[in-house]
């Protein structure tokens, strides 16, 4: 399956040093090796973090031609700013592996095995960092073995 993730981002969030640290773990290699569905060949992430004046909207959509989800996952622009290198890879790893599935889930799509999905996507972005999770902003340790 093709798993592809880009972004439009002001630069001072730098979402691009995302970007690169999630190619470090070699997801894209690692979901072209997968099938979860006979109906779904790809998913397209757009990393969106931008100044909120500008109220950008999250788009999804489903191409059944092309079997692929396109997606947005909006970022909190004025959060990532703030932050570390290293925090900044935490959060938006773990926005990716929240709202995937959940995007995914809601196509209903024909013989999609969602709960291997889910633990492929875990077991790719828990190694883009190290240490415990910042989800909702709660110190919790976090499981990265070698599954």
């Amino acid at each position: 399956m093709e798993f592809f993730i880009t972004c439009d981002a002001n630069w001072e969030a730098k979402i691009d040093k995302v970007l690169d640290a999630f190619h470090k773990t070699g997801y894209e290699r690692f979901f072209e090796k997968r099938n979860y569905s006979s109906s779904l060949d790809g998913i397209v992430i757009v990393l969106m973090c931008r100044s909120t004046y500008l109220k950008f909207k999250q788009r999804i959509r489903f191409v059944r031609t092309d079997r692929k989800i396109y997606m947005d996952i909006m970022l909190n622009f004025d959060q990532l700013i703030l932050v570390d290198q290293e925090a900044r890879v935490k959060i938006v790893a773990e926005k990716v592996i929240e709202e995937v599935p959940l995007i995914i889930a809601k196509y209903k799509l024909k013989d999609f095995d969602l709960s291997k999905f889910k633990v492929d996507i875990k077991r790719m972005f828990n190694k883009s960092f190290k240490g415990p999770s910042v989800v909702n902003n709660k110190e919790q340790v976090t499981t990265t073995g070698n599954s």
